[in-house]
């Protein structure tokens, strides 16, 4: 079958910027959670089975924290 020359790709669909004032770092989300700085670290890991939801910037990791938020829920719904 021909195909048009005028289909254009799929994009995917942009998510919501990230607030500033919601990006945690490692010992704040730790603090927030209630847990240690260890365990955020391995929770964020990508070998992790449901690895919290993690911003990688250069050697520094960082959280939005309406995402940890959601990651939380869908943990609350497994249980």
């Amino acid at each position: 079958m021909p195909t048009s020359k005028s289909a254009v790709p799929a994009i995917a669909v942009a998510q919501a910027p990230i607030d500033p004032s919601q990006i945690l770092t490692l010992a704040e989300l730790a603090q927030r959670l209630k847990v240690s700085e260890r365990w955020v670290y391995e929770k964020s890991r990508r070998r992790c089975q449901n690895p919290l939801p993690a911003v990688r910037i250069g050697r520094y990791l960082r959280f939005d924290w309406t995402s940890v938020s959601a990651w939380l829920r869908q943990l609350e719904r497994a249980v």
